[in-house]
């Protein structure tokens, strides 16, 4: 698509005009999309606008910093995370509701926990058990 000196006043317009980017695209026409029409504005220097949706000002029209959520995962294992001892199982004997972590080291055989699956809402509780969901997602140490 050839930008003609029709097409980018046109853009220029609207873009002026706070009309969205698909829309202008739908307007100029003649194989013309919507990353197309920003990347045209940016290049022609047009007024940059909030490419977020949500607001970050409060009722008074003050900018609010950014909130980082946290981690509210606790520091250390929880106690009751490893109040099941160990099964070492092998794969062969693994049941669907038993901990698929791995245990073994080079050269031994091929155990895995077998404690029984944690039932929660989390990444990797379908294969581990509290200890080792906590184990599987525990932020890297930094030193």
């Amino acid at each position: 698509m050839s930008w003609t000196e029709s097409k980018i006043n046109k853009l220029k317009e609207l873009w002026e005009q706070g009309i969205k980017a698909t829309e202008i695209a739908e307007r100029i026409k003649g194989g013309t999309t919507k990353n197309s029409v920003i990347a045209k504005a940016r290049r022609l220097g047009c007024s940059q606008r909030n490419r977020s949706p949500i607001k970050n000002t409060n009722s008074l029209g003050i900018k609010q910093p950014r909130t980082t959520t946290t981690n509210n995962r606790p520091k250390e294992i929880p106690s009751s995370a490893i109040a099941e001892p160990e099964n070492p199982t092998l794969l062969e004997d693994l049941t669907n509701d038993q901990c698929r972590y791995p245990l073994w080291e080079d050269n031994e055989p091929k155990l895995f926990c077998g404690r029984k699956q944690w039932k929660a809402p989390r990444k990797y509780s379908k294969y581990y058990c509290m200890y080792h969901v906590y184990i599987a997602t525990k932020p890297k140490e930094t030193t």
